[in-house]
């Protein structure tokens, strides 16, 4: 729907005015807002400058009967740019940060050496599991110690992978304090 302003329709969002001679505050006046005009008028209008069909505008999407969404059929080869079809995910878990980064440096260059595009390590949120425990058994019910254990955990994504892109990531030797989840 084509929408048309008049540059005679443009008034100011807020114009205040005093009355004349009078520098009461009392005595603004604030303008009144132009009137729309009726519905069926503005229906009429509308349809008389409507656009043409979609069949003569070209590279227009198909859309799903009176929603306006494009079908998923119809997103073609732009979206397949923005999400590749193949795609590795790993997910790294870990107590200890440090061998976390070090594991995540050495899938990076692992990747890098075979020319595939790597995204990450995404820090994801720290787990924080926390166990209450009491001092003693029998008395003493408000001494406890509180015990916690972080569970920090890294993704990385791997766009494009090769034959050799796989098979050098099979290859490495990554520390035993590290647990890795692979999604292809």
């Amino acid at each position: 729907m084509a929408v048309s302003t008049s540059a005679s329709s443009t008034l100011p969002l807020l114009s205040l005015h005093r009355a004349a001679g009078n520098p009461n505050p009392a005595a603004l006046s604030f303008p009144s807002p132009p009137r729309a005009p009726p519905l069926r008028s503005r229906v009429a209008a509308a349809a008389a400058s409507a656009a043409p069909p979609a069949e003569t505008i070209p590279d227009m999407p198909e859309e799903t009967e009176g929603t306006g969404i494009p079908m998923p059929s119809s997103i073609g080869d732009d979206g397949e740019q923005l999400a590749p079809k193949q795609k590795i995910r790993i997910k790294l878990r870990s107590y200890w940060v440090p061998l976390i980064e070090d594991s995540c440096k050495k899938i990076i260059e692992a990747a890098k050496t075979t020319n595939a595009k790597t995204m990450g390590p995404v820090p994801l949120p720290t787990k924080r599991r926390v166990y209450c425990v009491l001092n003693s058994p029998h008395v003493h019910k408000d001494s406890r110690f509180h015990f916690e254990i972080r569970t920090h955990q890294r993704l990385i994504d791997i766009m494009y992978p090769t034959a050799q892109t796989i098979d050098s990531l099979m290859q490495l030797q990554l520390p035993a304090g590290v647990d890795v989840e692979v999604k292809l």
